[in-house]
């Protein structure tokens, strides 16, 4: 057993900060700690476990609910965590099952944004998200990783020109970083109660999954513009299921 990797990972930057060389110590601490989660491997056990639970969960409840599964088609950048001070970009992580993830709160804000934009409709958006007036009519899932491979690579941002006065005399500074790779699976629930969802108005739903594409092919997390963020639907069919009546 490895252990909580990210744990580990933390371990070992504050190992070396206190016994590395002075000389660029933060920086050496960084890279070996990305070293040791670059070979990162997902406990594909664990998750498939707490997915199924969360899927048998919502079988058994009163309510729909829909899962997708989608990957990444470039790298990915998303979410706040505990691991900045080593990854140079956000990274949520999930401390029990040890897994980088998308959080369901950046789901909710991004296909909320992408709904509110196709359909220039504040009243509806507010019905089914949630907003001064009361809570929303859909509940989002943490979207976590399905993929047995490789999960993180490497990247580097743009060098930095600092202390010169002109192109001639700059020092630039590549800074490499952490990201999802693209390849990744991922699988996420939405959940909603028909009726409640309907009184939005009966196209509530259909417009909810045309904002979840949309969202996906425009770019989730940071740097979009960019190029990260890409990500496609890979479920054969996009099936509602809901209660026996």
């Amino acid at each position: 057993m490895q252990g909580n990797q990210i744990l580990n990972a933390i371990k070992t930057y504050i190992e070396h900060l206190r016994d590395g060389d002075v000389s660029d110590i933060k920086l050496q601490a960084k890279e070996k700690a990305m070293r040791q989660l670059f070979s990162y491997r997902l406990n594909i056990n664990l998750v498939n476990a707490y997915i199924n639970d969360v899927r048998n969960a919502l079988e058994k409840s009163n309510i729909c609910f829909i899962e997708i599964k989608f990957k990444t088609l470039r790298k990915f950048i998303s979410g706040w965590g505990p691991i900045y001070f080593i990854t140079e970009v956000p990274m949520a992580w999930d401390l029990i099952l040890d897994v980088p993830y998308i959080s369901s709160s950046s789901i909710k804000g991004i296909v909320r944004d992408y709904f509110k934009e196709l359909t220039n409709d504040d009243k509806k958006t507010s019905c089914i998200f949630g907003g001064t007036n009361g809570v929303g009519k859909v509940i989002f899932f943490n979207a976590y990783p399905i993929s047995s491979g490789k999960i993180l690579d490497y990247d580097i941002i743009s060098p930095h020109y600092n202390g010169a006065d002109n192109e001639y005399d700059v020092n630039p500074v590549p800074i490499k970083f952490l990201t999802i790779s693209e390849g990744v699976d991922f699988v996420t629930f939405i959940a909603f109660d028909k009726k409640e969802l309907e009184e939005c108005g009966k196209d509530s739903l259909s417009q909810l999954l045309q904002s979840f594409l949309f969202s996906m092919k425009m770019g989730w997390g940071r740097r979009t513009s960019r190029g990260y963020g890409d990500l496609e639907i890979i479920s054969k069919q996009v099936e509602l299921k809901c209660p026996s009546s």
